[in-house]
């Protein structure tokens, strides 16, 4: 086979415009502690693209089993968060749980818990240094920037 091959830019556009979405996240939950639900509203059906974006890029696309991943990566962001928000009576807030689930949608349940992974180390290690450095103790934590921290390290290559 002779000349270039045609490789779509489309998966690599979409991943980059979700990066770019959850910067946004990360910046309003930053700033205000709080992640609003007209947001994550508009962020599902961005989420929810991703399933027919994936039927058509996957050479032999099953239904099913991109149903089937999406509903994992949901279920798994949604019950990780909320049985941990349970356990630490209110620790992690609605917003950061509601996006978990969504971004469960776009990377399924492997990928998300790798995410999540990375940010509670990153979120860990940012506790400690400012320990370390302030002498002073956070009690209020916007994990937002830590997932979005996770998702560029893991969605960006």
């Amino acid at each position: 086979m002779t000349g270039i091959p045609n490789v779509s830019d489309l998966p690599f556009s979409y991943r980059l415009l979700t990066l770019f979405f959850l910067l946004l996240f990360a910046i309003y939950d930053y700033r205000h502690h709080k992640v609003r639900n007209v947001a994550l509203l508009a962020f599902l059906f961005w989420c929810l693209f991703s399933l027919p974006l994936t039927l058509c890029l996957t050479p032999w696309p099953s239904i099913c089993a991109i149903c089937l991943k999406s509903s994992a990566g949901f279920f798994t962001g949604l019950t990780l968060l909320l049985a941990i928000s349970m356990l630490t009576d209110g620790g992690i807030g609605g917003g950061d749980i509601k996006l978990a689930a969504l971004l469960g949608i776009i990377m399924g349940a492997s990928l998300l818990l790798l995410v999540m992974l990375t940010a509670s180390l990153a979120a860990i290690i940012h506790l400690e240094l400012r320990t370390i450095m302030k002498k002073e103790r956070m009690t209020h934590l916007p994990f937002v920037p830590y997932l979005f921290l996770g998702s560029l390290y893991l969605l960006l290559p």
